[in-house]
């Protein structure tokens, strides 16, 4: 009886896990895809301050994976509504040394896929001056089209949209991707797994039943000696 419950106990674990380990597999094969990226789409962006400011660690999906999946890539590109803008990507000691005393939206939670943006306002009445006579940045791009591509290092990085003459009111119609390497293997192995898991949890559920629907050894009957007066 007690080893009866164990093995169905078993396989009720398997059959769960598994099943659980498969969708999470095939959720990352979905959202990602074979090219291992996950995009934003065209998104209409905009600021009434001189700048749109966000740390790359809150753009969701980058912040550890510089060290656990190998360098993920930051793609960004923003086009001006009749205005040149600059986009770049630096250090964020200098980036705030360089933003200091002006007015910003700093981002507080960028999501890729859905898009999501949430800012927390920071006044100011300082206008910097414009950001591509800088020299501080590790990638930048500018023009009426702007695009930036880099590699994710752990750190502390700002991601900055402008104007290129660093005038308030920025609106741009920008595209955010962020391709994970590996992402793709990762969740075909898991769906392996997970339907292995699956099967072994069918399997072991179906002894279990066998074990508890196994007639019972009939009694052999026995001689009794009769016993004595």
């Amino acid at each position: 009886m007690l080893k009866r419950v164990v093995v169905l106990v078993l396989a009720v674990l398997l059959f769960a896990g598994g099943g659980l380990i498969a969708i999470a597999g095939g959720a990352l094969m979905a959202i990602f895809g074979s090219d291992n990226t996950l995009s934003s789409g065209l998104q209409r962006v905009t600021t009434a301050t001189n700048a749109l400011v966000t740390a790359t660690g809150d753009i969701k999906g980058t912040n550890g994976f510089a060290t656990t999946v190998d360098q993920p890539t930051l793609w960004a590109s923003v086009s001006g509504t009749g205005r040149d803008v600059f986009i770049g990507i630096g250090p964020a000691p200098a980036v705030d040394q360089y933003l200091a005393g002006s007015a910003v939206d700093k981002v507080t939670d960028l999501d890729v896929d859905p898009f999501r943006l949430r800012t927390v306002r920071q006044d100011g009445s300082t206008q910097p001056a414009p950001p591509g006579a800088q020299t501080f940045w590790t990638a930048r791009g500018s023009g009426p089209s702007a695009s930036v591509t880099w590699k994710i290092h752990n750190g502390s990085y700002r991601l900055v949209v402008m104007n290129t003459d660093a005038s308030s009111s920025v609106t741009v119609d920008g595209d955010f991707a962020l391709a994970i390497p590996h992402l793709f293997a990762i969740g075909i192995g898991l769906l392996i797994a997970g339907i292995v898991g699956v099967l072994a949890g069918v399997v072991l559920l179906i002894v279990g039943i066998r074990m508890s629907s196994r007639p019972k050894p009939p009694v052999q009957p026995g001689y009794s000696q009769p016993p004595t007066r």
